[in-house]
């Protein structure tokens, strides 16, 4: 029996050993299949803690779901400016998701987005102009139509011409093939086409002389003319030559850039439009008129036609105003008379025509900007609350002139379906109750505060209503050639041409 005590201890030794290997190992294996949710809930807990921090951002709409309009701010861009309200991309069929309201702290209560300079940064990239007559957003410029001027205009037709060229005895023309030729020619059309000028006048001086072979030179280069014989077509007509030496006499009495653009203007307009057209007799005045005004003359006409029978559709908040008036406004009131025998001279000459009552420029301005300057505008709260939560892009609404509240960005309720457009509320019930809030707080444009407005836009615009509302500016309108030649006087200094068929 002692000897089997050796053994018995052996085994209980092994099988002691064998449950302690089992242990350790069983113990491990059951660690490591509990590691992977441990870190699984660590990874898990850490993706909520960062969801928490990260913040709804604005995204761009895709530009094929955006409707262009040529004389509006558009794709301005947000950038890294404060908006005012934050929205979600639109869905692909046009409906508008929901816009989540910013934190107070990120909002910027100073300006708002929509008249940011961002924006008018954009809107001076528009190719079009959005100053336009009133009355004619949106509606596309014609350009005038007519024969040509070896049509109507010449009185005759061009076979007649033809006939007529033959049977005359004109200088055998070569093509001329070298510069010295070719400038040796145009020299001769000139002076074919100044001599009935020189035959008119007499004596010139040389200086005048230089001044007619100038503008001459430019308008038969913008008619195409080419030969002398075409020169002397053109004069063979009596009406295209008194046209001609009337241009001719208004450029050499006022030798400046301005009387040089509307006085070529107003001879292409006789040589190409139709007899038969409105255009045609008023650029005839014109031509006639011409000598007889100087620069403040036309700069009353210019700014009486932007005042009263335009307006810009960008001018819904203060840095757009301001921009409008250093364009629109500041270029034309260097020579402005204050003396009435310059309004006389003007109804004499039959550019302009007094009426009956006065409109200051505080009434003008209420009257073509009503959302501008006729209404408070509206709180962030009462904006949330028309559009359900919703709210409006920040691109479109401005801070108001006239109080420390929010406005649409639009100058009045004409606008309106462009802007619903443009911010893709489609809603009717929103429409109407935007619309709704933004005359909610209708308030009177005039006396102190109307001027203290003004000069916050720029002192320009206040000094301009001191001279507007004492002048007999505020008591005349423009007859067709007060337009006409106003217009041309805008075309001259800025550049910017208005259409004004509604007239024509």
């Amino acid at each position: 029996m002692s000897g089997l005590i050796p053994y018995v201890v052996l085994a209980g030794v092994a099988i002691g050993f064998f449950l302690v290997c089992y242990a350790v190992f069983n113990k491990n294996e059951n660690f490591e299949s509990l590691e992977p949710t441990k870190k699984q809930n660590d990874h898990r807990t850490l993706y909520e803690q960062e969801k928490v921090h990260i913040a709804p951002k604005y995204k761009e709409p895709s530009k094929s779901n955006i409707t262009t309009e040529s004389n509006h701010v558009e794709d301005a861009g947000t950038s890294a400016t404060a908006e005012l309200l934050d929205c979600d991309t639109v869905t692909a069929n046009g409906d508008d998701s929901q816009c989540i309201s910013v934190e107070p702290s990120a909002v910027e209560d100073t300006i708002a987005l929509g008249e940011s300079v961002d924006v008018l940064e954009a809107t001076r990239e528009i190719s079009l102009e959005s100053t336009q007559m009133i009355g004619a957003e949106g509606v596309e410029i014609s350009k005038p139509q007519g024969p040509s001027m070896l049509e109507e205009t010449r009185l005759f037709n061009a076979a007649e011409i033809d006939a007529e060229l033959m049977q005359s005895v004109v200088e055998d023309e070569e093509p001329a093939t070298g510069q010295w030729a070719q400038a040796a020619q145009e020299d001769k059309r000139v002076a074919m086409a100044v001599e009935p000028f020189i035959q008119a006048f007499g004596v010139i001086r040389g200086d005048s002389l230089h001044y007619v072979e100038d503008i001459t030179r430019e308008a038969l280069a913008a008619l195409g003319i080419l030969k002398l014989s075409e020169v002397n077509a053109l004069l063979h007509n009596i009406i295209i030559q008194e046209a001609l030496m009337a241009m001719q006499k208004a450029y050499a009495a006022t030798p400046t850039d301005w009387m040089k653009m509307a006085a070529l203007e107003s001879f292409l307009d006789v040589v190409q439009s139709p007899k038969s057209s409105t255009p045609y007799l008023v650029a005839f005045d014109a031509l006639r008129v011409l000598p007889h005004l100087t620069l403040g003359h036309f700069q009353v006409m210019a700014l009486t036609l932007m005042l009263q029978y335009s307006r810009n559709s960008n001018n819904y908040g203060r840095i757009h105003f301001k921009h409008y008036v250093e364009k629109y406004i500041e270029p034309f009131i260097s020579d402005l008379p204050l003396d009435n025998s310059f309004y006389r001279q003007l109804e004499y000459l039959r550019c302009t025509q007094s009426e009956r009552e006065q409109v200051t420029l505080t009434q003008l301005l209420s009257n073509s900007y009503p959302f501008v300057f006729n209404f408070r505008g509206f709180t962030k709260e009462e904006l949330f609350r028309v559009t359900d939560g919703r709210g409006v892009d920040s691109r479109f609404v401005v801070r108001s002139l006239n109080s420390n509240l929010y406005k649409l960005a639009m100058v009045d309720e004409s606008l309106a379906p462009r802007f619903f457009r443009e911010t893709r509320i489609s809603d009717a019930v929103v429409q109407r109750d935007l619309l709704a809030l933004m005359k909610s707080k209708p308030t009177a444009f005039r006396g102190v505060e109307a001027r203290e407005i003004m000069d916050n836009i720029s002192p320009v615009l206040s000094d301009l209503a001191d001279v507007y509302d004492t002048s007999p500016m505020s008591r005349i309108s423009l007859t067709l050639l007060g337009l006409y030649l106003g217009r041309a006087h805008v075309k001259a200094t800025i550049g910017e041409e208005f259409d004004l068929s509604r007239w024509f």
